[in-house]
């Protein structure tokens, strides 16, 4: 039995009140709409089931029922910490499982492929502008020698691994910071560098979906961010940009032409996925079980 036909075995019998005797209650009802705080308002106040009007009151309730989406769109007036918050949680929200230590992460960004092995000790490959280049994997503390794309057989260097999955960095916003200031790659205080340093770890670098919401955390705590409303990545897509204060130079203003460029972070202005930067788009992450293979 449907809801409906329950209510009308119910009440078939209990007389309709004339409009008289409904008029108070309707006037709370219209009242509470008008308050400050309003409700939704959709183009018809009622909705109509097999000719029969149900009551501004159930139109109301159903009002509220309504789910939000994920993540609302970039308003005017948003800031940079905001947007930098919003696209940690993006990535919180998204499916994520731990890649096997043999495996590869596969990056494709403008051209470019590259297959880096998980802990560092598998031969990976990079393939850019028709070029094929092996990349040696650390292997009981030595490594082969490559000399533009080729190995030289036989030739070893010491070494360490680079994991290409990065489950060694920290994963709450403050150890984020610290682990920055540790590895910074410019002086104390050049906030560009630090914007240059969290895109280095963004770019190509896989990693738990806690490490990366820190890393957006971290990032928002950085002074001088401003937000660049439109712009786009390197393929185009539209996006809202974050960027940090250009560091500072001589006396004497330079030339456009030699003006540093400023680190610009673009973001989907609806969902908050990182998009690149508009010189180069983020990349195709993925993985895959052997280098080469294409997922």
């Amino acid at each position: 039995m449907d809801d409906l036909t329950l209510v009308r075995d119910l009440f078939d019998d209990a007389p309709l009140p004339d409009a008289t005797a409904l008029a108070p209650a309707r006037a709370r009802v219209m009242a509470s709409i008008n308050a400050p705080v309003r409700l939704i308002r959709h183009r018809s106040r009622f909705a109509l089931v097999g000719g029969t009007t149900v009551g501004l009151a159930a139109a109301v309730a159903a009002a509220i029922t309504l789910v939000p989406r994920e993540t609302p769109p970039v308003q005017q007036g948003t800031d940079a910490v905001q947007v930098l918050r919003l696209a940690a949680n993006h990535v919180l929200a998204q499916p994520r499982s731990a890649p096997r230590p043999d495996q590869f992460v596969y990056a494709k960004s403008d051209g470019r492929e590259i297959w880096q092995s998980v802990d560092g000790t598998q031969d990976g490959v990079l393939i850019t502008g028709g070029s094929t280049t092996p990349l040696p994997g650390c292997r009981d503390g030595v490594a082969q020698v490559v000399k533009g794309d080729e190995i030289l057989p036989g030739v070893t260097e010491p070494c360490e691994p680079r994991p290409a999955y990065r489950s060694d960095l920290p994963t709450t916003a403050d150890a984020m910071l610290a682990y920055l200031d540790a590895n910074a790659s410019g002086e104390p205080g050049n906030v560009n560098a630090r914007g240059k340093d969290v895109l280095a770890l963004i770019g190509e670098t896989a990693m738990p979906a806690e490490t990366r919401a820190a890393l957006f955390e971290a990032a928002s705590r950085i002074p001088g961010l401003t937000v660049v409303p439109d712009t786009h990545d390197a393929s185009g897509r539209p996006g809202i940009g974050i960027t940090w204060p250009s560091p500072g130079g001589a006396s004497t203003p330079p030339s456009a032409s030699a003006r540093p460029t400023n680190t610009v972070m673009v973001f989907d202005p609806t969902t908050y996925e990182f998009l690149g930067t508009p010189q180069r788009s983020a990349g195709q992450v993925s993985i895959v079980d052997r280098s080469g293979q294409r997922p």
